[in-house]
């Protein structure tokens, strides 16, 4: 029973850490997509604010990505510790994971 529990609970760690790179992957390619038209609407217009404008979102995106990656990171930690201890050892337990 112990077994089973701690692979579940392993289980839903995981879930966690690919729903948080696949949030980053998403990111990157708005991000991508956003800033490509807007210098594609600065050559149509021939206007340089449009370029000034790309670099807002490019830094939003990159501090929503960073926020990501460290929420993974501190995951995979916790898969590391619930993988690491022994059946008989409880995995349930409250664990402080910094948002």
């Amino acid at each position: 029973m112990a077994l089973e529990n701690k692979l579940k609970h392993l289980e839903f760690i995981q879930s966690v850490i690919s729903r948080m790179s696949g949030n980053s992957f998403l990111l990157k390619g708005w991000s991508v997509t956003l800033v490509a038209a807007l210098f594609a609407l600065a050559a149509k217009d021939s206007d340089r604010k449009y370029i000034v404008v790309a670099y807002f979102p490019v830094l939003v995106f990159w501090i929503l990505d960073a926020y990501f990656l460290s929420q993974e990171r501190l995951f995979r930690n916790l898969y590391d510790s619930v993988r690491a201890k022994k059946e008989d050892e409880s995995i349930f337990q409250w664990t402080q994971v910094v948002c």
